[in-house]
This record gives structure tokens, C-alpha cells and sequence, in this order.
């Protein structure tokens, strides 16, 4: 292998590309922690796969959770990286070394159908855990050129996931003439040593316990099971109403709809120190859509107009709030994602703080606000939950969503070994 490329690449990094040159296994998996290396490699691998076709004019599949992931996590490094202009059409196509690359969002039970028709000699599928099962079979079949190859990389999920069952714990399956059909590698966050210590030892201490620390840190297929919030605690983050900051602003709220089973209104205020404060809330049953507005605008009476981040399952409750004056929005509803993020909320010192007094429903909640017993799907059990989801709809949407910034640093280069060894700030070279 080139010097200049060994050097740029973590040892496990550098080891895999080398297997790859020599076996060239079908299908390829990195699997694994957060941040560990493994997208940045598949990528790569994937180049090198498409420039085996040099002005062929033969088509690849890109797939990933949407178009804007996809754009996010493959083609802006690429064009970082490489130098290689990524910029789709209106198909969702682009030109790399004289083939055409075609982008596909599988997140849903139908994106399948947009794939039908055509050949492809090779597939890079980013985050496939989080791809629908439909468009992964469809990609498949699409997979059927002559040297066509395979390029997957993911987090881990749940142990029982149709990805690991079905592929990942099938690694080493030969085909008949001998050569490797499935090839897997794991990924943990120590394998990337171009990572600082204060960085690794940051995320490790912030990242939330059991589930996720396992997940994200170790790269571990392990179950959501138990209690959700494990890192919530009572004499942490609970606080008196006469221990609320004084210096609140950016107000914000989360609305849970609710009439048979409790209606939760959560409002927040952010102090000068970043702290997140659950002011209050409204828990009630047997209230309709008036009571509710004229509640809501009392609120407005003492902290302004602030936005209501809103259960999207009811767009007419949303315009109906708007109508009256109410800055109404649909939360962001990715129950799994939104949940991560809270619980790493809880294990940030100083991040969030609860009024006692004002939130007795919520309180009440968030000690037996466990993980469903399903093995299709991670979420929690429906019930007693209505605080928590008005917790997850205001902050995942506001703190996640509203006010998000993400800096990537990485060095130029170009498509050739040579160049590609001479990446600079290599201390954060596979960071993804």
C-alpha cells in the first residue's frame, strides 16, 4: 500500500483498505461506534470501485436515510476530501469518473419503487439501519453488473436488527468459486487515534449511560430495554421554585394533546449560563381546544409569544392555535432520536433543571418512563407518558433543531493515493 496513504488512515482503517485491494469482498460492512472512521473509509472504498469502471457509462446507487443525509454524510466529504464535484441534478444524479451516480433517500416503505429499472454495478449504503427494508432489497436486485460491489456502514441498533441477523453475522459466508461474499468489520471510538484525548474523554463522559454508551462508545449491538432516562436524577436536576434563575429568556414550549388521557403544556426558559429550565406546566383531561388557547395565551401575558413546538398528528389543533394569535409548530416527532438527545441532556452537568413545585406530573413520569418490550421498533411504552413527550417535543425541536451549528474541519486532496496522503489535520481525519 502507498506510505503516503497508510499514514493518513487509522491502523484499523489502513488494514481493511488493504484487505480490500487484495480480496475485494462483495459486499463490505462497517459497523460500529460513533466517530470511529467507518464512513469515511466506505467512501473511499467506493471511489476506488467506481474509478474501476473509468468512463464506462455505467450507473452506482448511493442510498441513505434522505437525500440530505445523504448530502451531508457522502457527497460534501467527497467534495471536501477529493476535490470532486457532487452537485445533483434534478434526478438526483451526478458525473464521477465518466459513470453516473444515482442518489436514492430509503427511509420509507415505498422509496423502493424509485429504484426499479435499471443496472447497478455497485452501492453505497450509509446508515443502512436506518433505511427501510423494501429499498434495501430493491437495491439488491439492482446490484447485478458484472464486479458489481457492495458498501455498507451503520451505528449499531438492537441486537435482534434484520441488518445484523441477515448480514453482519454472516461475515465471512464465501461465494463457490471461494471469493468473500460478506466481509464485516467492527468499529469502537478508541480505533480512531486521530481523535484528542480531552475530545474522546468529553463524549465519553457525556454520553448518556447503559444503551447509548454501549452503542455510540463500544460500538455494541445491545438492547433499549429498562428505564429510559438513566442518568436522570431527583437531587440533580429537580429544584426548588425559589432556586429558578432569574435571568430567563428564549421561552419555548411543548404541547402533548390529550383529552381522554392527560393534555401537557411544558414551558422553558433558557438563563445567560445556557441552563434550561422546566418552569411549568399544565396536565389536565376533559380539556377542549378553547380552554387549552385561553390557557396558553395567559402564559403569553408573562413571558411573551413564544413558540409552542406541537404533536404534528394534529394539524388542525396547530392552525386552530395559529388562528388565535398562538406561535404553534409541528415538533420534531423522531421519537428514538429525540429521547437520545434528552437523555444526553440529563447527563450534562448544569444542562437542564426542573421547578418542583410546578411540574408534579412530570416528576411523576420520568422514574417509570421505560422502553416498550418490541422487538420491531425502539420506543417507549404509551403510557403515562404525556409530560415526557411535551418534554421531547419542545426540547429536541428547539435546542436540536432550532439552534443547531456543526463544524467539519478537514484538509484538501484529491482522487489519487498520492494526494490522498497528504490530508491535512489528520487528528480529525474519519470524524463523522
Amino acid at each position: 500500500m502507498n506510505q503516503k496513504l497508510r499514514d493518513a488512515l487509522l491502523p484499523k482503517q489502513a488494514e481493511i483498505l488493504e484487505y480490500n485491494l487484495v480480496h475485494k469482498p462483495r459486499h463490505v460492512i462497517l459497523e460500529g461506534a460513533i466517530r470511529s472512521g467507518k464512513t469515511v473509509l466506505n467512501t473511499f472504498l467506493f471511489l476506488e470501485h467506481v474509478n474501476s469502471f473509468k468512463n464506462k457509462g455505467v450507473k452506482f446507487i448511493v442510498t441513505g436515510n434522505s437525500i440530505a443525509a445523504i448530502k451531508r454524510n457522502v457527497l460534501d466529504e467527497i467534495t471536501r476530501l477529493f476535490d470532486i464535484p457532487t452537485n445533483l441534478n434534478q434526478k438526483n444524479e451526478f458525473n464521477l469518473f465518466g459513470n453516473t451516480i444515482i442518489c436514492f433517500g430509503a427511509d420509507k416503505a415505498d422509496s423502493f419503487k424509485a429504484m426499479k429499472g435499471f443496472t447497478s454495478y455497485g452501492w453505497l449504503g450509509n446508515e443502512v439501519t436506518e433505511q427501510h427494508i423494501n429499498s434495501i432489497d430493491q437495491a439488491f436486485k439492482r446490484c447485478s453488473g458484472k464486479r458489481a460491489r457492495i458498501f455498507w456502514d451503520t451505528n449499531p441498533a438492537g441486537p435482534t436488527h434484520h441488518i445484523k441477523t441477515n448480514f453482519i453475522d454472516r461475515s465471512g459466508c464465501k461465494l463457490d468459486d471461494g471469493a468473500d461474499n460478506i466481509k464485516s468489520w467492527h468499529f469502537i471510538l478508541d480505533d480512531n487515534i486521530f481523535l484528542t484525548k480531552e475530545y474522546v474523554q468529553s463524549i465519553k463522559e457525556s454520553t448518556p449511560s447503559g444503551m447509548w454508551y454501549e452503542r455510540d462508545i463500544n460500538g455494541m449491538w445491545v438492547a433499549a430495554e429498562g428505564i429510559i432516562y438513566t442518568d436522570f436524577n431527583y437531587e440533580k436536576h429537580v429544584i426548588g421554585r425559589d432556586e429558578l434563575s432569574k435571568d430567563l429568556k428564549d421561552f419555548f414550549a411543548g404541547q402533548d394533546w390529550g383529552f381522554t388521557h392527560k393534555g401537557v403544556l411544558g414551558v422553558y426558559g433558557i438563563d445567560t449560563m445556557g441552563t434550561v429550565y422546566r418552569i411549568l406546566e399544565i396536565a389536565e383531561s376533559g380539556k377542549g381546544p378553547e380552554w387549552w388557547k385561553s390557557e396558553t395565551l395567559k402564559l403569553y401575558d408573562k413571558y411573551g409569544r413564544f413558540p409552542v413546538y406541537c404533536d404534528p398528528a394534529r394539524a388542525d389543533l396547530i392552525d386552530d392555535y395559529r388562528q388565535s394569535g398562538i406561535v404553534a409548530q409541528k415538533a420534531e416527532n423522531a421519537v428514538f432520536e429525540g429521547i437520545s438527545f434528552i437523555a444526553e441532556q440529563y447527563k450534562k452537568e448544569g444542562a437542564i433543571k426542573i421547578v418542583r413545585e410546578d411540574n408534579s406530573n412530570f416528576i411523576k413520569e420520568i422514574s417509570g418512563y421505560r422502553w416498550a418490550d418490541k422487538i420491531s421498533k425502539e420506543e417507549p411504552i404509551k403510557e403515562l407518558d404525556d409530560s415526557c413527550d411535551s418534554d421531547r417535543y419542545a426540547r429536541y425541536t428547539h435546542l436540536a433543531h432550532s439552534n443547531v451549528a456543526i463544524i467539519r474541519r478537514w484538509g484538501d486532496g484529491e482522487f489519487d493515493l498520492d494526494r490522498f496522503g497528504q490530508i491535512s489535520d489528520k487528528r480529525h481525519y474519519g470524524v463523522f
